[in-house]
Formats: structure tokens, sequence, C-alpha cells
């Protein structure tokens, strides 16, 4: 899983999504606001909805374009779990929340690829994830 991956909000412009998507080598990023997941922006929605569709890059925001309450995973979800999940809905990336909607991270095919037991979860481990809440030793 990627933690802490490159994040952009609903007001931010197309440009400038395009700009950070471009700086950090990835094709979505997810849409924060208020802390909490609202949506995902992809490559593919900058150019088919945005260029493609004749709308201005500098003037449009993220929000008119962006997949709002997109699919996501748990950091407690298996990697069977995450990509049987990945082929049901065919996305190649998910977003990792916590049951209040805060991003953890994304997990990718690559990541799946690279999971060396079927039982892993996708997120932190559950006690790591206890420990830096301060609710284990």
């Amino acid at each position: 899983m990627q933690r802490r991956p490159a994040v952009t909000t609903p007001e931010a412009t197309l440009r400038s999504a395009a700009k950070e998507m471009a700086s950090q080598r990835t094709a979505l990023l997810p849409v924060i606001s208020k802390g909490k997941l609202v949506g995902t922006l992809s490559a593919m929605d900058v150019t088919a909805r945005s260029v493609g569709g004749g709308l201005d890059p500098d003037r449009r925001t993220v929000r008119a374009v962006m997949r709002p309450d997109p699919p996501t995973c748990r950091p407690e979800d298996t990697v069977d779990q995450v990509y049987g999940q990945m082929r049901r809905l065919r996305q190649s990336v998910l977003p990792v929340i916590e049951a209040n909607g805060e991003l953890v991270g994304l997990v990718d095919l690559f990541d799946i690829e690279a999971a060396e037991e079927p039982g892993k979860v996708a997120g932190p481990e559950p006690e790591m994830v206890k420990r830096v809440r301060g609710e284990a030793h």
C-alpha cells in the first residue's frame, strides 16, 4: 500500500491537479475535503471529461469531473478481498480508508502482485494500527 499519496481538493483547478499527477507520476489522486475522502480524480477524467469536453483546465475545478463516492477498501481487508473487489469493479487502484472516511493510502495491482501471503491485509497490520493509536504497547 502506498501511504501518504498525493491528494487534491475539490476546489483545486484541473491544471493544478494534472501537474500534481505528473510530478508524482500517478494516474489517480484521492480528492480530500475536511480530512475525508470525497472522490477520486484520474488522468482519464482530466483528459476525457475535461480537456476532451472543451473545459478550461485553468477555470474548472476538480469537483466538475471527479468521481464522487469512489469504491474503497479498509486497512483490515485481506489482499484476496481487495483483489476480488478490484476484479469485480474493474479498478486497478483503490483508496484505503478508515471507517470514519479518513484516507490511509492507496492500494494498486502492483501491491497485490507484490504481496507474498494470500491472507496478508491490504493496509497496515492491525497491531500496528493499534500501536499508532496508542491502544497497544
